[in-house]
């Protein structure tokens, strides 16, 4: 440890010192600079950029520009060990790899994983793994905060990615009292026309029940009180093959007469009676708009 007051008034070298004294101040000057004025207490005279390692707490420093303060550098690990391989991984860094602790402890790289792989964790070590296949689960968009809206479409359908898709509704909130929910769905690839024949969708089980749209809730209105709230998950069945669209509605309705309602997922269900590819779903009320809400898009990915 060695500090040394470059500020004394007649300076370490010009001054009227005589050589011995001289030559004592360069040499302690010398020794401050080389162990860059190390000590537990900061260095008595000061200049604007001067290192000082301060050793009780291991912390490298820099003065500042405007010499009224100590910026932290960095802070050192006298006991930190490394090996000279260790230090080359850093050069043989490409894009992707990552640097991680092996089994014996010691800085190793591991290369970027395949397209769409992830990393996982044994419960030991890391390594790369396949993301998730077939049935899992993906976000797709959202509808966002609903503020009295007519409609809500979905456009987002990929068969490239997806076999069906989920939509959770928030705390739907009608303007009109006791309306029920309904859906439309487009098969128009180009311009999302939505379907509104009189026979374009059956209520599964009963072939006679024909509407110019679904009920995803058949016969059930819900409530625009404060808190008649309606909560569903809808599911819209493999709507990328040349057979009929099946949706399926689950979850809490609240009912205009203040009441909860559940849903089934046997009965609360109709078809797009058409054979054909469906590509987008629009969402509405048997009157009125959607007071407020949200509905989120999910893709049920297909590998």
């Amino acid at each position: 440890m060695a500090q040394f007051d470059f500020t004394t008034a007649d300076g370490p070298i010009v001054g009227t010192k005589s050589f011995p004294n001289t030559r004592a101040d360069i040499n302690s000057a010398l020794l401050a600079l080389i162990s860059n004025s190390s000590g537990d207490a900061e260095p008595t005279g000061t200049q604007a950029n001067q290192f000082w390692y301060e050793t009780d707490t291991n912390i490298l420093k820099i003065r500042n520009e405007a010499n009224d303060g100590w910026i932290n550098v960095l802070t050192l690990d006298e006991s930190m060990t490394v090996s000279a391989s260790e230090l080359n991984l850093l050069d043989d860094l490409t894009r992707g790899s990552i640097l991680y602790g092996n089994a014996s402890g010691a800085t190793a790289r591991l290369a970027k994983g395949g397209a769409d792989t992830v990393l996982t964790s044994d419960g030991t070590d890391i390594s790369w793994a396949a993301g998730g296949g077939g049935g899992a689960i993906e976000f797709i968009t959202s509808s966002g905060a609903i503020s009295n809206a007519a409609t809500v479409d979905f456009t987002q359908f990929d068969s490239t990615k997806y076999d069906s898709y989920q939509f959770r509704f928030i705390d739907i909130l009608p303007v009109d009292d006791d309306v029920e929910l309904r859906a439309r769905t487009s098969s128009d690839t180009s311009s999302h026309v939505y379907d509104t024949g009189a026979a374009d969708y059956i209520k599964t089980g009963d072939s006679s029940v024909t509407a110019a749209f679904g009920q995803l809730a058949a016969n059930k209105g819900i409530g625009n009180g404060t808190q008649e709230r309606s909560n569903l998950v809808v599911d819209v069945l493999n709507p990328h093959t040349a057979n009929y669209t099946r949706v399926r509605t689950g979850g809490m309705l609240s009912r205009s007469q203040g009441y909860p309602s559940g849903l089934g997922t046997s009965t609360d269900v109709f078809a797009r009676a058409e054979a054909a590819q469906v590509n987008a779903i629009r969402f509405f009320l048997e009157s009125g708009n959607i007071a407020s809400g949200e509905i989120t898009m999910y893709g049920i990915k297909n590998s």
